[in-house]
């Protein structure tokens, strides 16, 4: 046998062999999908059986289940859209109510202010910002929350606090809102008066 000959002869059988290697894959997965199909409808039937009931005697009772259970969803369908017109019924009144000039920021309002620390007469760094604060939500010091309360959008008044006795110390603020690092201000302990502005009332 010539070597063209042996080499058509290789090249015939690697490609037989290919056909089989493909075959065997495919018969594989038609396999695999038939049980997969056998699975599922097996699973359904039970599905189904389990949820036939217990024979006649007990459709009766599951009828009457279904339709009692079908007015309670009705009623409390009701209730719920009935609820849900009041609550934003009430949300809408609320959210009007805060933006009237002579409204007071109550406890659970947010009030977006302007605010400004000093020890004495010397503003200290980070004692300064704008802020969302929710009321009663205890995010700023002791009293400083309770002394927003009961004033309006638009004033602008003081708040006397006293800084824990582990708060950390911080620095004069310069004219350009930087720290000073020259002149150190204890806070911890000390009296200190925010002076705030209330520029919104959410």
């Amino acid at each position: 046998m010539n070597p063209e000959n042996k080499k058509a002869a290789r090249e015939r059988r690697a490609a037989e062999k290919e056909r089989e290697k493909k075959r065997k894959t495919g018969k594989l997965l038609a396999l695999i999908a038939v049980i997969v199909l056998a699975v599922a409808l097996l699973l359904w039937g039970l599905s189904r059986s389990g949820t036939s009931g217990a024979g006649k005697s007990g459709q009766g009772s599951e009828t009457e289940s279904q339709s009692q259970d079908g007015q309670n969803k009705e009623q409390k369908d009701s209730s719920q859209t009935k609820d849900k017109k009041t609550s934003s019924s009430n949300t809408n009144q609320t959210d009007s109510a805060k933006t009237d000039p002579d409204y007071k920021a109550q406890k659970g309002d947010t009030a977006v202010i302007h605010y400004i620390g000093k020890v004495g007469d010397t503003a200290f760094y980070g004692g300064t910002g704008d802020y969302d604060l929710k009321l009663g939500s205890g995010s700023f010091i002791s009293g400083f929350e309770d002394q927003v309360i009961g004033h309006k959008k638009g004033e602008t008044f003081d708040v006397h606090v006293t800084f824990p006795a582990n708060y950390r110390s911080s620095y004069a603020m310069k004219q350009d809102g930087q720290a000073d690092t020259s002149r150190p201000i204890t806070l911890a302990g000390t009296e200190a008066t925010f002076t705030v502005t209330i520029q919104e009332i959410k």
